[in-house]
């Protein structure tokens, strides 16, 4: 019998060694006398690296990595540390309330418009009103889950939640000046950016079907660095598809996509 490999791509050893990388550079100062010129270049490498590691558990909850299930949760609580999400936010508040309401952002849970009055918010209003609301909104959706009989969103929530808080409290206990500037403080700010990445994405679409409810960036060198989130049309229409098909599947359906919709460049 073969075995199966250990990822379904490969090349996500890469999403894997970033995730391993920041969280390691994190802990670091916790654990370890550092001098002052090291603290600068670890807050600027996670300035730099951190936001991309919630483009790959954006990746992983779509497509998880790993071949074995066990594999993947544990990778998930890594990813927690590492975003300051957990799991359960992006399969609730993303996958579902997001990719399952994209046609219609009156319902979609990452709408770029006021839930009242329906306008475009700015960008700073966006920015504060997501990263205030996800987990609340999260918190609602699993609790109407459990109500209609499916438990496990709510379970998983509740444990995630734990563990990610039981992390805190450890590495507090151990070093709390440390855990707060290197770990706490980075994870709140990097909460806030996947908001500023989901506004660009959104703003001022028609969202008449898959094809024009998103814009799309296709600048190389943004594509390499962010595993090509700028193929966003194409993520929308398979948001199954591994990320690095995406620019693949986008010239397949190019004919299908708004000019309007491909930006020229990020506003």
């Amino acid at each position: 019998m073969t075995r199966k490999p250990l990822l379904k791509y490969r090349i996500d050893w890469i999403s894997i060694a970033l995730v391993v990388g920041v969280v390691a550079i994190s802990l670091w100062p916790i654990f370890a006398p550092v001098h002052w010129l090291a603290w600068l270049a670890i807050a600027v490498l996670l300035m730099i690296v951190k936001p991309i590691t919630s483009l790959v558990q954006h990746n992983h909850v779509h497509y998880p990595i790993f071949n074995a299930r066990w594999l993947n949760t544990g990778f998930n609580w890594l990813l927690s540390v590492s975003t300051g999400h957990i799991a359960s936010e992006w399969v609730l508040h993303h996958n579902i309330g997001h990719h399952g309401n994209a046609i219609n952002s009156l319902t979609d849970t990452s709408s770029v418009r006021h839930p009242q009055t329906q306008e475009y918010m700015s960008k700073w209003q966006y920015i504060v009103t997501g990263s205030l609301k996800i987990y609340p909104d999260c918190c609602r959706m699993a609790w109407d889950f459990y109500q209609q009989g499916k438990k496990r969103y709510l379970i998983n929530m509740f444990l995630e939640t734990q563990i990610l808080l039981s992390v805190y409290a450890v590495l507090f206990a151990i070093n709390a000046t440390m855990t707060f500037w290197f770990l706490l403080l980075p994870n709140l700010i990097n909460r806030a950016l996947v908001w500023l990445g989901a506004y660009w994405h959104h703003l001022e679409v028609p969202a008449n079907s898959a094809y024009d409810s998103s814009n799309m960036y296709t600048e190389p060198f943004f594509n390499w660095i962010s595993l090509n989130i700028g193929y966003h049309i194409a993520h929308h229409e398979k948001p199954s598809l591994h990320w690095s098909h995406l620019k693949e599947h986008t010239q397949k359906i190019s004919d299908k996509i708004p000019e309007q919709q491909i930006l020229a460049r990020i506003p």
